[in-house]
């Protein structure tokens, strides 16, 4: 049994009838009179060696559960810039185009630290926030998790290569902090190059080593093309000017 299979017979044994949507080819059901569109492109990644019955029933419950969500979790503390690549079939509500191929998506953190969803105009209104407060405080956010967060470096190929050690579930977010250089400056200079091809994958190095970013082009293929959260395989300088793409490894060609 497949993923869509698995699904499929999970909502079926909960009572849950549902359809196809012909132009996307997500599932359409309703939950307490709101209709959901789920895709399952995520949840297929993550399970493309192994169907986890278990793991797919935890998805259903926090697919039902986005249709009656707690209006009390909902806090300006928990609002962030996240990344996403820009090719969803549905853009979110507030996005900003950071390349070619990545948004900056905004984003709430649920109180337990394990649901990441996109904020709508409905969220804002339950904070009473305009757009404007709402981006202040993701990036505010964002800077806060820099303050607490901590870099090491190893040396490959004598070039100190950082990892970032953070709480945040989508630490590849972080270079969009405003005070990503004081983080940083000390071991690996600034400005700094970065790669972020899953939303819980961060590489740091110098700018001034920019040739290094063959170094690590194969990790970063790798990690995104198995990961059910991809973001990106490319590469990208961070200095006072902010963060600019400066090029992409490109991806494997698929077999005929």
């Amino acid at each position: 049994m497949n993923v869509r299979e698995q699904f499929e017979r999970e909502l079926t044994q909960r009572g849950f009838s549902f359809t196809i949507d012909p132009e996307s080819g997500r599932h359409l059901l309703t939950v307490d009179e709101r209709q959901l569109k789920v895709s399952l492109d995520n949840l297929e990644r993550e399970l493309a060696s192994d169907v986890d019955a278990e793991r797919v029933a935890r998805f259903v419950d926090t697919v039902i559960a986005s249709a009656k969500p707690n209006t009390n979790d909902y806090a300006a503390e928990r609002l962030f810039w996240s990344l996403e690549p820009n090719d969803h079939q549905e853009k979110a509500d507030y996005c900003v185009a950071v390349s070619d191929s990545v948004d900056r998506v905004l984003v709430h953190l649920s109180a337990c630290g394990s649901a990441i969803s996109w904020v709508t105009p409905n969220v804002l209104e339950i904070l009473g926030l305009s757009e404007l407060e709402a981006s202040d405080n993701a990036f505010a956010n964002l800077s806060h998790e820099v303050d607490a967060a901590t870099l090491e470096a190893q040396e490959v190929d004598g070039v100190p290569l950082g990892y970032v050690i953070t709480a945040l579930p989508f630490k590849a977010a972080l270079i969009l902090a405003p005070n990503l250089r004081q983080l940083v400056k000390d071991k690996l200079g600034w400005p700094v190059m970065a790669v972020v091809p899953d939303r819980d994958f961060l590489y740091l190095w110098g700018a001034q080593h920019q040739e290094f970013a063959g170094r690590v082009g194969p990790v970063v293929v790798r990690e995104y093309t198995r990961s059910p959260y991809a973001i990106s395989t490319e590469v990208y300088r961070i200095d006072d000017d902010g963060l600019q793409a400066v090029g992409a490894f490109p991806l494997p060609e698929e077999p005929n």
